[in-house]
């Protein structure tokens, strides 16, 4: 592995939720994508964070940001704007979770700046966000050896179908779950919804299939399985997802021309890291994690790999 700047910008929510889970009750948790991506990746590389908040975005908060060494320069707080809120309810299913209400705040008008540094990123994610943002940004990426992440969801896939197509375009990695690959394919398993995201543009399609593991597919027609690190007890699974991509990019970017079975090995630091966010309420399972607790979970992961 050959090191090269590793600065991954990430483009994406910065939120409070409020999450009940069968573990208990929380309220005003510290939350987002980008938040979750950033803390994963920040383990391991130079994060920049894209996004907005409000006036009542709590200052201790983007103190903890700022204490992982990320950048927050390119979070643009409005002044009398309120941050974006969710609140969920688990208790029927885990994996699905029942939204009691969602108030956008500032990041309804939410429109990132590409300035130059971002344009000539290296590594971006564009994690869950309406795909005409994720279009305005991916076009003017101009680093012609830069790897870009794209995330969506459900709501996106049923809504705004065509433009996410367009955007696909101009990716090199889409992470979905699997009931967001199918509805997107059309189809009626993981490998043909990957083989078809794939032909309409990304060269690498990974689909997460929560406890059962994580499937990678490229356009090299090379496949992939990566387990899951058995935990306990799920306390909150929100955000795994965006762990899971945190960690990918952050071991991702710390290697130059990366190769096929570097993407493999960055999904098993990805599931690895996800597996902590899901243990803890919001971030707090991030906040102290270091190195040596993620490569035990990855050697473990490893062993079960044939």
């Amino acid at each position: 592995m050959i090191k090269i700047d590793p600065k991954v910008h990430v483009v994406g929510s910065i939120a409070y939720d409020d999450i009940t889970t069968p573990e208990g009750s929380r309220e005003n948790l510290l939350a987002g994508s980008a938040v979750y991506f950033s803390l994963a990746a920040s383990i391991y590389s130079d994060i920049s964070m894209i996004g907005t908040v409000g006036s009542d975005f709590y200052d201790k908060d983007l103190s903890l940001l700022k204490s992982k060494e990320i950048d927050t320069s390119k979070i643009k707080k409005i002044e009398g704007g309120k941050t974006f809120r969710w609140k969920g309810n688990y208790l029927k299913n885990y994996e699905d979770p029942e939204t009691i209400y969602t108030s956008l705040g500032v990041f309804e008008d939410f429109s990132p700046n590409v300035d130059t540094e971002l344009s000539n990123s290296g590594f971006i994610f564009l994690a869950n966000i309406s795909p005409e943002i994720q279009l305005s940004i991916a076009q003017k990426l101009i680093n012609k050896s830069r790897i870009v992440g794209l995330d969506s969801m459900n709501h996106w896939i049923i809504e705004k179908k065509d433009k996410l197509y367009e955007v696909m375009k101009n990716i090199d990695i889409f992470f979905l779950n699997k009931g967001e690959a199918l509805r997107l394919a059309n189809k009626k398993t993981i490998e043909e919804s990957a083989k078809y995201i794939i032909e309409n543009g990304p060269k690498l399609c990974i689909i997460k299939d929560g406890k059962n593991g994580s499937y990678l597919y490229s356009i090299e027609g090379e496949e992939f399985f990566c387990p899951t690190y058995n935990i306990d007890k799920i306390v909150d699974p929100t955000g795994a997802g965006d762990t899971f991509a945190g960690g990918f990019f952050g071991f991702i970017s710390n290697i130059q021309k990366p190769e096929i079975k570097d993407f493999k090995e960055a999904m098993i630091f990805g599931s690895a890291t996800a597996s902590f966010t899901i243990e803890g309420f919001g971030v707090e399972q991030l906040i102290n994690l270091s190195k040596e607790k993620i490569n035990f979970r990855v050697n473990n992961i490893k062993s079960k790999i044939d």
